[in-house]
């Protein structure tokens, strides 16, 4: 029998607010388990697009989809892994009827870099970076020093999270790997220390079937 689907947006930028509700059905599930016919979950999205993990959903319908990080755009592609028409800022949801092309890819919009030099980092979890090498895209990274990174600067150093507020940007902050807690590399990450940063982006969804 068909599945019943409802919901509603309320959309509110500045003085101007929009709401809208909808109430129709489906086609028939597929599969004789009717709870199976939707999937929800989280996951961490990288710079490779990589599908949607999709479950038991058939032929997919609805996403529902989250943008969980602070800083970053997350990418979605409708195509497979070729055009990513949708970004999503961070801390922003999107509801998209996912039509036809199958199971939706997703990316960061930021780029992996691994040799990005760092000029000074403060108490406060500021790092500057080399002038003659910029961030290219604000994002959030997993960022690992390659060199003069540890306590006695002669070595790879642990990880960290960086978020970078804006594109082309020389400078981030650094955080323990909760993503919230900053972290003082002041005596750590130093002239000359060079990092390597993965781009990264979370997410939370509900994809469910026709």
């Amino acid at each position: 029998m068909a599945i019943s689907i409802s919901g509603s947006v309320s959309l509110t930028y500045g003085e101007f607010t929009q709401d809208e509700t909808f109430d129709t059905t489906g086609d028939e599930l597929s599969f004789a388990n009717t709870s199976n016919q939707h999937i929800a979950g989280q996951g961490r999205a990288t710079s490779t697009g990589v599908a949607l993990e999709q479950g038991a959903v058939g032929t997919e319908g609805l996403l529902l989809i989250k943008n969980t990080n602070t800083v970053g755009d997350l990418l979605i592609a409708l195509d497979g892994d070729g055009n990513y028409d949708i970004k999503i800022p961070p801390e922003t949801v999107n509801l998209i009827s996912v039509g036809t092309e199958g199971v939706p890819y997703i990316k960061t919009a930021a780029a992996n870099d691994a040799t990005q030099g760092v000029t000074s980092a403060t108490s406060a979890g500021l790092i500057t970076f080399d002038g003659g090498h910029t961030v290219a895209t604000a994002g959030t990274y997993v960022m690992t020093a390659t060199s003069a990174g540890t306590p006695d600067h002669s070595g790879a150093g642990p990880s960290y999270i960086l978020k970078v507020a804006t594109d082309g940007a020389l400078i981030g902050y650094a955080y323990e790997l909760d993503g919230t807690t900053i972290k003082d590399l002041s005596a750590v990450y130093t002239s000359g220390t060079v990092t390597a940063l993965v781009a990264l982006v979370d997410y939370r969804y509900v994809l469910t079937e026709k």
